[in-house]
C-alpha cells in the first residue's frame, strides 16, 4: 500500500468493518491521506530548486503563478523569488511584499508611506542604493513594483540615496574697502 491510495476501511479489525461510523471516518481519513500526500510530493520539488533548470524554474513560475516573476533575470534571483513567493503571495498588495520583490531583485530599498513625508494619503515614495534602478532598469522596476504593491498606491518618487564620503569646501568672501577676507570651511 502507498500513501497515495490507503484504504483504511481495509485496515480496519473485522470486528468493526459492519459499523457505518468506523466504515464513514476510514473513508473520511482515505481522502485526507490522498491530499497530504499529493501536497508531499510538491516538498520534494521546493527541496529540488537549487537543481533546477532555468526552463524548469520558469515553468514551476508559471504554476505558481507569480505575477512578478522576471524570466530575463538571473538564474539566483529566480530561484529566491520562487522560494519566497508563497509569503509574498499571502501579503501581496502590501508594503512588505512590495519592498521584499525590490529588495529581492534590485537589492537594498525602502518604502517610504505618505505620512511620513508629508504626501498626500495612498501616497509613497521609495529609497534605494541602488543606481540602476534610476538607469537601465526602470521600466522593469516599475512593471515589477505595479504587480506587488497596493493598487491604489501612489508612487510619488523614487530617491536615490549615495552612500560614501564626499569633501565639500565652501568658501566665503567679505569684503572691506581694499581688504578681502576669505573663510574657508572643510
Amino acid at each position: 500500500m502507498e500513501l497515495n491510495n490507503m484504504d483504511f476501511v481495509r485496515l480496519l479489525p473485522l470486528f468493526m468493518r459492519d459499523d457505518d461510523a468506523n466504515i464513514g471516518l476510514s473513508n473520511a481519513v482515505n481522502v485526507i491521506t490522498e491530499k497530504l500526500s499529493e501536497r508531499a510530493r510538491l516538498c520534494s520539488t521546493w527541496d529540488k530548486i537549487d537543481d533546477m533548470s532555468e526552463a524548469e524554474l520558469d515553468l514551476l513560475a508559471d504554476e505558481l503563478n507569480i505575477s512578478w516573476y522576471d524570466k530575463k533575470t538571473t538564474i539566483d534571483i529566480k530561484r529566491k523569488i520562487i522560494r519566497e513567493s508563497d509569503i509574498v503571495h499571502s501579503k501581496l498588495g502590501t508594503n512588505w511584499a512590495a519592498k521584499q520583490v525590490i529588495n529581492t531583485y534590485f537589492g537594498e530599498g525602502e518604502i517610504i508611506d505618505w505620512y511620513t513625508y508629508g504626501g498626500e494619503p495612498g501616497h509613497f515614495k521609495i529609497q534605494t542604493l541602488n543606481q540602476s534602478i534610476m538607469e537601465e532598469k526602470y521600466s522593469n522596476f516599475i512593471s515589477i513594483l505595479n504587480k506587488v504593491k497596493r493598487k491604489s498606491a501612489v508612487l510619488d518618487s523614487i530617491e536615490l540615496i549615495l552612500d560614501g564620503n564626499l569633501e565639500i569646501n565652501s568658501y566665503l568672501a567679505a569684503t572691506t574697502g581694499d581688504l578681502v577676507t576669505t573663510f574657508v570651511m572643510r
